[in-house]
């Protein structure tokens, strides 16, 4: 949680630096409700994302959270009242069925940390069904900005909150040294400026990225990510990745980019 709030902190350094920079007119926006309904949704994804990130293997928590595109498809249909095609359908199922891959229920115990990850994933599959309203009306920019400034009021409540809780009632069992705060050494700092840089940019760059370029192109770059992760998490942490993430991890990107590709042909036909 110390770096999580370290890196927010660091985020929001960074943006009021574009402030001083380019004014406060890409702030302005008509939907600050709809703002902090993603960006809470977000941070339920980062939290969960982080708490899972602590007791799972790094390759088969990016194989499960591949799991994004096939969450919209649910949301979708929930919220949006969306009727997905067979297609749209079957790859869902398949998709699914790669996480039964990696998880292997009944072969392997299902330790609470897969299901931090997925839980983490529904809520970053919110997150697309709300920017892709946002994405009508508001500027990368202003999304970027809400996101970053509302995530480090986030992180500074759920600290308080969890202080409180560890503090007053311990028989929960939450540890009150993830609520302390601990002053970054200079070893830290590379680390912690590295996680500010990129969450700032990262989310910047995919909403440009889709306003640039079709979904087909994206997807695929995407899913790099497992192969990246896995050689860094062999080269720093020493994890090696177990087979079966690596099918299921297939099953998931190969159903996902399907029902991409066949959905941007469909939208093309029409």
């Amino acid at each position: 949680m110390n770096w999580f709030s370290s890196e927010t902190l660091l985020v929001s350094l960074i943006l009021l630096s574009i402030i001083g920079w380019r004014g406060t007119r890409f702030w302005q926006t008509n939907r600050l409700g709809f703002h902090l309904q993603r960006n809470l949704a977000n941070f339920a994804g980062m939290w969960l994302w982080f708490a899972g990130l602590a007791f799972l293997p790094i390759a088969k928590a990016v194989a499960l959270h591949f799991t994004v595109p096939l969450m919209v498809v649910v949301l979708a249909v929930i919220f949006l009242k969306e009727r997905p095609g067979i297609t749209r359908l079957t790859c869902t199922l398949i998709g699914f069925a790669g996480v039964l891959v990696i998880l292997r229920p009944g072969a392997v115990p299902i330790g609470p940390a897969a299901f931090l990850v997925l839980g983490s994933a529904l809520s970053y599959a919110g997150v697309a069904i709300y920017t892709r309203s946002l994405g009508k009306t508001d500027h990368p920019t202003t999304t970027t900005f809400y996101y970053q400034f509302t995530l480090t009021i986030f992180a500074s409540v759920s600290m308080l909150v969890g202080w409180l809780i560890a503090t007053n009632i311990p028989d929960t069992g939450i540890p009150l040294d993830w609520f302390i705060w601990v002053t970054p050494t200079f070893v830290d700092i590379p680390g912690l400026l590295l996680l500010a840089i990129s969450g700032t940019i990262a989310p910047y760059c995919l909403v440009r990225a889709f306003v640039h370029a079709e979904a087909t192109i994206i997807e695929p770059i995407e899913y790099l990510r497992l192969p990246i992760t896995a050689f860094v998490a062999y080269l720093v942490f020493d994890q090696t990745t177990d087979i079966w993430v690596w099918v299921g991890a297939t099953v998931i990107a190969g159903s996902t980019y399907y029902m991409t590709r066949h959905e941007s042909k469909a939208s093309g036909r029409h």
